[in-house]
């Protein structure tokens, strides 16, 4: 007998040398399970141990580790016992998979009471049935009566007609739309009971994320902002994405299946496509064309390695013939499979993007990666004008582009095209070389003009007024953006009587700068890329005007911009959009304003965490330990924090999640930087906050007054200082006012 057999046999013989009584549980019964890796075939109990047989069920050579912490509970006292052996892997050692992907271990746990009915397995598995005469076969789950029943409700009231077609007249629409359905075998014992849906507006950047809530019986609903038909995805569990399509005022209708989740768990190596979902409503027959359609897997290792072995042409060549297959599979789908027109439109689309994506980001990073290795003379060849003639493969005014969910990447690839960018360098460059120099610059003036200023609006001034930048400068420079476009705004009268004095005779010789780089870039798409100006060009204008509006400083400067832009937008609701851009960044009054966070959950879970600081202004940090940027600010304002300790006027408060920061990360990092007034919530609390101030990236900062009201909802952390300096003030005023 094998060493590890005989101490796991003799593990089982009692003190007295006769063998336990032992009752076996083969295929037991349980009540939920929360793994799609782990499964319990056998349970075996007897005087002196409880032996539990654990099948792992993975990825082939990928592994799973079990570690001297293991533990299983009495379902109804919730009574822990500790793993006390092992057989078949070590613990704290990787277990790696066969090619088959199964591998089987035994647990041994202490002996349990003749009272206990039913186990849990640490957090996968939960109610395994001890009873022999309950094991089996688990019968298939089925949506309940009255949730079929409400679902059935909900829908009768939406429209029953969808979109005929896409047409541009009707495509732009600001109906919000309803997600409702349920997932078939959920358990609140999941381990979470939200969803997510990242909603973005791609003509403008913003995103507003939309929590799904999930009742305990599994049923879900939420309002999704729309200004378009979209096809995205809800995402649960932080990695489970269920992709939908759905249009503005529709309400779709989605029957989900625990055991997919399951699936989908163990599968985690490939691009996985559910295909268990049952859609109900006016848009279920699309949703099912395009869920029916396989899935492409991606694999950017292969990629990476391409992008760094081959010439830009013979890239080009190689993903044109992937390209192909793509197209030859759709066109074989076809003639198996009828579709509709608008499913047939937006697999292809689909397709298409998929491929000018992957060609556009060959292009991207190469000078980053060149410079980790300067021997590779690939990453140092240029890309050929050619290269981009892919482009007119798409149908570039066709405003269905806009729905599939590649059109967020393909149109910030296409705005910042290296073509666009090289002219916008040279552009800038050639400008500052030869910019002539006025009689004063604009610091001498307001010394001259005897205006009094800060020293912080000096420091400003005396930056920017150098010849030569150094490192320093620029990095200063970039920390006070925010504070430019304010000191603009203060001082939008004497610069303008500087400009008059000063810059006039010059002013006609540079024109505005943004304006002459929008003509380069026409002429680019016309001469370069041999386009006709179109629908996403006037996208990537509209996109671009937010921060041209941020970094134009003055309203006349802007609306010079936008009036230069807009001849050349012939949708309407991009002109609209541009419209109430202006309007945001330049409204008619200019009050310092707060607004009161809407009545909610959410608002609850965050009026909780600062009620202990109320009068006091306080800057909320959103972040992780897994978020690189995060921790760096954190670390760069530890001596800012120490600086201000025990402030009486504000104070910084850190709110994060337990899922993407693990508790020993977290409580490390809090230690090391000092970290006061640190909270860790749960995932689902963590989504309603990001849907409340609409953020989908960390870090993320906001600004409440001493009520309580928001300040600022988008804060920049890296302005602290100067920022400091003007909210406390007016916010110590208001305060002493009320």
């Amino acid at each position: 007998m094998k060493p590890a057999l005989l101490a796991l046999f003799l593990f089982t013989i009692s003190s007295f040398g006769v063998v336990a009584q032992t009752k076996t549980i083969r295929n037991p019964a349980y009540e939920f399970k929360n793994s799609g890796i782990y499964n319990v075939p056998k349970v075996v109990l007897n005087d002196t141990a409880t032996l539990l047989t654990i099948h792992c069920k993975f990825v082939p050579h990928w592994w799973v580790q079990f570690n001297d912490n293991e533990a299983i509970r009495d379902s109804k006292t919730k009574q822990e016992y500790k793993v006390k052996g092992i057989q078949g892997a070590v613990f704290g050692q990787q277990l790696w998979m066969p090619n088959s992907g199964d591998s089987t271990v035994v647990l041994v746990f202490p002996p349990l009471p003749a009272s206990t009915k039913k186990i849990d397995y640490q957090s996968h598995i939960f109610g395994i049935s001890l009873d022999p005469a309950q094991s089996g076969i688990r019968k298939p789950t089925t949506v309940s009566p009255a949730i079929d029943q409400w679902m059935k409700e909900q829908l009768a009231r939406a429209p029953q007609a969808a979109m005929p077609n896409y047409q541009l007249s009707t495509f732009f629409n600001e109906k919000p739309a309803r997600l409702i359905g349920c997932i078939k075998g959920y358990d609140p014992r999941a381990g979470f009971s939200t969803g997510i849906v990242y909603a973005q507006n791609e003509l403008t950047r913003e995103e507003f994320p939309i929590v799904i809530k999930i009742e305990p019986d599994g049923r879900f609903e939420a309002e999704i902002p729309m200004i378009m038909p979209k096809h995205t995805m809800v995402v649960f569990d932080q990695r489970v994405g269920v992709p939908f399509y759905i249009e503005p005022g529709q309400t779709l209708c989605l029957v989900l299946d625990w055991e997919e989740f399951l699936t989908f768990d163990r599968r985690r190596n490939i691009r996985y496509q559910f295909n268990q979902i049952e859609f109900r409503g006016a848009l279920a027959s699309i949703n099912q064309e395009l869920m029916n359609y396989p899935a492409s897997q991606f694999n950017y290792n292969e990629f990476d390695k391409k992008r760094k072995s081959m010439a830009p042409l013979d890239f080009k060549v190689d993903q044109l013939a992937s390209y192909q297959k793509d197209l030859d599979q759709y066109e074989n789908y076809l003639k198996e499979h009828t579709l509709s027109a608008k499913a047939q439109t937006l697999l292809l689309n689909r397709i298409k993007l998929d491929n000018a994506n992957k060609l556009f980001n060959y292009t991207m990073s190469r000078d980053y990666y060149a410079k980790q290795d300067g021997t590779n003379k690939i990453l140092k060849m240029p890309i050929p004008e050619e290269y981009y003639d892919f482009l007119k493969s798409l149908s570039l005014n066709d405003p269905s582009l806009l729905i599939c969910d590649e059109f967020s990447e393909f149109i910030n690839r296409y705005e910042y095209c290296e073509l666009f960018q090289k002219a916008q360098s040279e552009f800038i460059n050639n400008l500052n070389s030869n910019r002539p120099e006025p009689q004063k610059n604009i610091l001498e003036y307001f010394d001259e003009e005897k205006i009094a200023i800060s020293e912080e609006e000096r420091e400003f001034l005396s930056i920017s007024v150098k010849k030569q930048l150094t490192d320093d400068d620029m990095a200063r420079l970039k920390q006070m953006e925010d504070f430019s476009t304010k000191f603009g705004e203060k001082y939008n009268d004497q610069i303008q009587k500087y400009v008059e004095k000063y810059l006039g005779p010059f002013r006609a010789q540079t024109g505005n700068s943004d304006i002459e780089i929008w003509k380069l870039k026409d002429s680019i798409l016309v001469n370069s890329l041999g386009l006709t100006p179109n629908l996403a060009y006037e996208i990537a204008k509209t996109r671009s005007l937010e921060s041209a509006f941020k970094n134009a400083g003055l309203k006349e400067k802007a609306s010079e911009l936008w009036t230069f832009l807009r001849q050349d937008i012939h949708t309407p609701y991009l002109v609209q959009t541009g419209n109430a851009l202006f309007e945001k960044r330049f409204p008619e009054t200019t009050t310092n304003t707060t607004k009161q966070l809407p009545s909610g959950p959410a608002t609850e879970v965050f009026n909780e965490i600062i009620a202990p600081y109320k009068g006091k202004v306080l800057f909320v940090d959103f972040w992780a330990t897994s978020c690189g940027p995060c921790v760096a600010n954190i670390k760069q304002m530890k001596e800012i924090r120490k600086k201000y300790e025990g402030n009486p006027d504000f104070d910084f408060v850190f709110i994060t999640d337990q899922r993407s920061s693990p508790e020993k990360n977290y409580n490390d990092l809090v230690k090391e930087q000092n970290m006061k007034n640190t909270y860790r919530i749960s995932t689902d609390e963590f989504y309603m906050l990001r849907q409340l101030f609409r953020f989908n990236g960390i870090p993320h900062y906001v600004v409440i007054d001493q009520k309580g009201d928001v300040i600022n909802d988008n804060f920049e952390m890296h302005n602290f200082i100067i920022e400091l300096e003007q909210i406390l003030p007016a916010y110590k005023k208001v305060a002493s006012n009320q």
